[in-house]
């Protein structure tokens, strides 16, 4: 899929230096990488851009031109790494779970991959505290990113779903999915739902995420945050689209495009 130039490029991109054989261990440092290196972001959205989940047009947004992208995207290109380097991969549908009160659609790409024998959970799309590692599909099992525990229940409606205990609070399911293989045209229509549907909050405000070892930093509509250790550590309101801009390029590494409006 990738040639071993644009596996380079990719690399670069995520500052990874480790080697291209599948391993535990490699797909791990990726995955971390591409969480810190890059942004979850909506402005095309904001700025009634059309997406594009085909692969190549995926590898020359975030790679090529150093942007972000959501979920769709993220995982998009990282699948798309991942078989060009050999790995096994599944898609799958989620579904969030962060409104208890409210069955949400399936509107989130799920990576499976499996590897000697075992199958793991990759995640670089989601915009808040997530996994920062792949994590084993096997049910009940305590698993931690060195913030978070995780485990994997199973649910007769949601099928697997990923409880999270962050430090000092209680478990909370994120996700649930279950296993009907989906190809990468069955993420067109949930991701046309997200960018142009009136009743979706991804093209009202801005929704911009990157993580650090320790921290998630975010930026939701006119506020900027850090969460770390569980809790919010700094909050403060975005006063200008100049500050807007300064913060999307020294924090998270955007880069606008000289056409963009950003509205705060």
């Amino acid at each position: 899929m990738y040639t071993d130039e644009q596996i380079k490029t990719y690399f670069d991109r995520i500052n990874y230096h480790g080697g291209m054989e599948r391993s535990v261990g490699n797909l791990t440092a990726m995955h971390r990488l591409h969480l810190q290196y890059i942004p979850y972001e909506n402005l095309d959205l904001l700025n009634d851009v059309p997406l594009s989940l085909a692969e190549e047009d995926l590898y020359d947004k975030i790679i090529t031109k150093r942007r972000g992208g959501y979920c769709f995207e993220l995982q998009g290109v990282f699948c798309h790494l991942l078989k060009s380097l050999g790995y096994s991969v599944a898609q799958y549908a989620g579904r969030f779970m962060d409104e208890p009160w409210h069955i949400q659609m399936r509107r989130h790409r799920i990576l499976v991959v499996s590897l000697n024998g075992k199958r793991y959970v990759c995640d670089v799309g989601v915009r808040s505290e997530s996994p920062r590692v792949p994590l084993e599909l096997v049910e009940n099992r305590v698993q931690s990113d060195s913030i978070s525990e995780y485990r994997y229940e199973k649910d007769s409606f949601y099928g697997w779903v990923l409880m999270q205990k962050e430090r000092n609070k209680d478990w909370k399911p994120l996700i649930g999915f279950t296993e009907e293989p989906q190809i990468d045209d069955d993420f067109i229509m949930p991701s046309f739902y997200c960018e142009k549907h009136p009743d979706s909050t991804f093209n009202k405000f801005m929704k911009i995420s990157i993580f650090t070892d320790n921290s998630n930093k975010t930026i939701v509509g006119d506020v900027f945050s850090v969460y770390s250790d569980a809790e919010v550590t700094e909050r403060y309101k975005i006063k200008s689209n100049e500050e807007a801009m300064n913060i999307l390029a020294v924090v998270f590494g955007i880069e606008i495009p000289k056409n963009y409006q950003i509205r705060v």
